[in-house]
């Protein structure tokens, strides 16, 4: 039986490689497919920045140049950044199993055309529950720190979701 493929958008690789755990998506997910727009944006763009040099050298993740759904991206594009846009249509065009995406927008996009999406919290609750990492509250505090928005409520919802509480580091 093959993996399923899942396609990821640059939130969650640039968000992950702030606190040091970009190696939890392919510890997750065996087929990571990243669209040439996702590359561009966070390798060549991004130079210097989180996420830049990690997926530089990832072995895992598979760059694919966007050819076939050119028309569908260009119609997310008028919700979603290029990124995005070229994510969530790769996701369509291989259907992907799940999505990697932050992003409000992309998200809402992807739910629409019955995608199933993951971002980096959910990454890193799936990583919990698998024992991949320990407790979630010191990556959580993180996060933050590097300037991930995330309110009280959600914050203490992802605890919750591992049976840790804020303070409980």
């Amino acid at each position: 039986m093959t993996a399923p493929v899942v396609v990821a958008d640059s939130g969650p690789i640039i968000h992950l490689s702030m606190i040091g755990q970009l190696s939890l998506i392919p510890e997750l997910f065996r087929d990571v497919l990243v669209p040439k727009a996702v590359w561009v944006e966070v390798v060549e763009q991004g130079v210097g920045l989180p996420g830049s040099a990690e997926l530089a050298s990832a072995t895992w993740a598979r760059i694919v140049e966007e050819t076939p759904q050119d028309q569908m991206q260009a119609r997310f594009e008028v919700e979603l950044d290029a990124g995005e846009a070229a994510a969530v249509a790769l996701a369509v065009a291989r259907k992907a199993s799940r999505l990697l995406v932050d992003d409000r927008a992309a998200r809402r996009v992807a739910g629409q055309l019955g995608i199933p999406v993951i971002g980096t919290l959910g990454i890193l609750v799936a990583a919990r529950r698998r024992g991949l990492i320990g407790q979630l509250a010191p990556l959580l505090s993180k996060l933050r720190v590097e300037g991930f928005w995330m309110s009280a409520e959600l914050e203490a919802a992802v605890l919750h979701e591992v049976d840790e509480t804020p303070d409980s580091t």
